[in-house]
């Protein structure tokens, strides 16, 4: 990984580009690969120095070898807080004949975020944004298409609470299916991006 945003908490600037492969070897009996990559931008407008914006996309492929299937357990998710808001958590991609989301071997997510103090509050530690977030995973067996992504957008609200990061959010899908699971108020504890 490599991070050169200026903060953890209230970045306005800079970059990070994570990498990650995990490797399944023998003698045990799970043999596979998980890739992926997440690369995030952000910058401040010279006109505008209150605004920042932020650009996100993350990629994952994963597969067995040596005749093993991908485990279950280590397929990718996609949906709420973090990677498509406005849709249940981990409830995007395939499911199966009860309509349980079972999760793919491919996972692309893309989003667009502008970020804003809260007006009338000088303190850092709350923030707004509004935000487009798209994405969506795929199966083994599954072509990828772009006619699959599933879309939202709405607006957000980070704050770096004495019993640490929150997220809120407020969103509504811009493309979606039948059968989509749909939650426009999230929360999340613990990360801000």
């Amino acid at each position: 990984a490599r991070d050169t945003r200026d903060s953890l908490v209230y970045p306005t600037k800079g970059r990070l580009t994570d990498v990650g492969l995990e490797i399944g070897v023998p003698p045990g009996d799970l043999q596979y690969y998980r890739l992926s990559l997440q690369q995030q931008f952000l910058w401040t407008s010279e006109r505008l120095p209150w605004l920042t914006f932020l650009v996100n996309g993350e990629l994952g492929y994963a597969d067995g070898y040596g005749g093993k299937p991908l485990p279950f357990f280590k397929n990718f998710y996609a949906g709420g807080v973090g990677s498509v808001r406005a849709f249940e958590t981990a409830s995007l991609g395939p499911r199966d004949i009860n309509g349980d989301v079972l999760g793919g071997d491919r996972r692309a997510v893309g989003n667009f975020e502008v970020l804003f103090p809260m007006p009338g509050n000088k303190d850092k530690s709350v923030r707004l944004s509004a935000f487009l977030d798209a994405g969506n995973v795929w199966g083994v067996g599954q072509k990828v298409s772009a006619s699959d992504i599933r879309a939202a957008v709405g607006l957000a609200v980070s704050w770096d609470s004495p019993v640490g990061p929150l997220k809120f959010s407020y969103g509504q899908p811009i493309k979606s299916q039948d059968g989509d699971k749909i939650e426009r108020f999230q929360f999340q504890l613990g990360r801000i991006f």
